[in-house]
């Protein structure tokens, strides 16, 4: 499991707020929480504190937080987002 780059998470958070104004509201609070991970480059311990566990603002930022570190197999986050258009 290799991290993203700084490289891989600045293009990644410029697809974001691209897509953003696009989706469906809930798509929306989805990406809010993803932004906030990206952005802040929060660990584990910081997504635990920051988001209320089993809520799904938490499930969507753990997912950010997966991507982030190169959790395999995982997609571009945008690209999962898009397809809610």
């Amino acid at each position: 499991m290799a991290r993203k780059t700084d490289e891989q998470v600045a293009a990644e958070i410029a697809a974001l707020k691209e897509l953003q104004p696009l989706l469906p509201q809930r798509a929306r609070q989805a990406v809010d929480a993803a932004l906030k991970v990206l952005e802040g480059d929060l660990s584990h311990d910081s997504v635990y504190e920051m988001f209320e566990e089993g809520s799904e603002e938490f499930e969507d930022a753990f997912a950010a937080r997966l991507w982030r570190d190169g959790a395999s197999g995982s997609e571009a986050l945008s690209v999962l987002y898009r397809e809610l258009i």
